[in-house]
């Protein structure tokens, strides 16, 4: 009895497709795992800065007490604040409970320190670059994470995998700051009032040019547990922005 099979020419097409298909479907696979890698890095980076900045408060008290930042209120009685001291917040907080692998403090200008050489917003513009960089104080964790302390974009600067890439802030850099609001938690983004819990500030097509374009999308992972603004039109991100606190 003759058995019949698949002849060469339709083995060969069958191959073909599946190789279509798998290089159509595999780059959005890879994407979707790297950003499930960020979001996870992200959070426990979150919940290790609340831990200690909890720990910190039952010794030393909130921020304002310790880290060398003023609370202050304007003419029309809005709260406002002064940039932190970095060295305040190594020797209080960070030396004390973080797994530390190394202190960049009072580097020489041409020392390289865990930082990317460039750094991008989430919309292309530069963020951060090297010369301005080393000229601030900063550590790298055991586990990975480089950090900057004390800058006037926010009190910390993660990058969740120090120079690995891809570098661009919304992705794996993130700010945090001590919230003038709630002078117990450490918040996403921004120090300052302005410029921080706005969906504007999380879109990779959005019409803004501000250097900080991603400096909110910290907002957006401690609600969702997702990147999806990385896919995302700029109406369905602000539909979708607030859904819970953070």
């Amino acid at each position: 009895m003759l058995k019949k099979g698949f002849t060469l020419a339709e083995v060969l097409i069958t191959l073909g497709i599946i190789g279509v298909v798998a290089a159509m479907t595999l780059p959005v696979l890879i994407a979707r795992y790297q950003e499930r890698q960020w979001t996870t890095a992200y959070l426990r980076v979150y919940s290790l800065l609340e831990n200690a900045y909890r720990m910190t408060q039952n010794e030393h008290g909130t921020f304002e007490n310790w880290a060398g930042a003023s609370i202050t209120k304007d003419d029309s009685g809005q709260l406002n604040r002064s940039n932190s001291d970095a060295t305040s917040i190594y020797n209080v907080m960070i030396k004390n409970y973080f797994k530390l692998n190394r202190s960049f403090f009072d580097m020489k200008s041409n020392d390289i320190n865990c930082w990317p050489e460039r750094s991008y917003s989430l919309s292309g513009e530069d963020f951060l670059t090297t010369g301005y960089v080393h000229s601030k104080n900063v550590v790298s964790l055991v586990s990975g994470e480089c950090i900057i302390l004390g800058d006037p974009t926010g009190d910390f600067i993660f990058d969740l995998n120090s120079k690995k890439g891809p570098n661009i802030l919304g992705k794996d850099q993130f700010i945090f700051s001590f919230d003038i609001l709630k002078p117990e938690r450490i918040k996403p983004g921004y120090y300052q009032r302005s410029w921080t819990d706005v969906p504007e500030l999380c879109m990779q097509d959005s019409n803004t040019t501000a250097w900080v374009n991603g400096s909110s999308c910290g907002f957006w992972i401690l609600r969702h547990h997702n990147m999806d603004y990385l896919h995302l039109s700029g109406t369905d991100i602000r539909e979708k922005w607030n859904g819970g606190g953070w």
